[in-house]
């Protein structure tokens, strides 16, 4: 009785990480999302400086397409650490309930 008392702690404390962790995540994910937007906003004021002439719009496509292959790229990265935090809080949440399930089954009945 006594091990499935002291698993069920261990469980609950491995849950916790598991939440800590994904707050830990999304707001690094929230952080890189606000960067991504401020390049998208200085790219997009290089395309409408370059706008302005034909031949420095296709200057101007030379040197921000690149940049926007690469802000699509971080972007999906940022979404694929976001579900990556949601299945750590789902996760986190399920070892609580199983760890308090394995505490109140290991109680002596009295």
């Amino acid at each position: 009785m006594r091990t499935k008392r002291i698993l069920g702690i261990i469980i609950i404390i491995i849950g916790i990480s598991f939440i800590a962790s994904s707050f830990y995540i999304k707001s690094r994910v929230t952080s890189g999302r606000e960067q991504i937007s401020q390049a998208e906003g200085t790219v997009r004021k290089g395309k409408q400086l370059f706008s302005l002439d034909p031949i420095a719009k296709e200057a101007g496509k030379v040197i921000t397409d690149p940049i926007d292959k690469k802000l699509k790229e971080e972007s999906a990265k940022a979404d694929r650490y976001d579900t990556l935090a949601t299945w750590f809080q789902i996760g986190g949440g399920i070892f609580i309930v199983i760890g308090a399930g394995l505490i109140f089954i290991s109680r002596k009945k009295r």
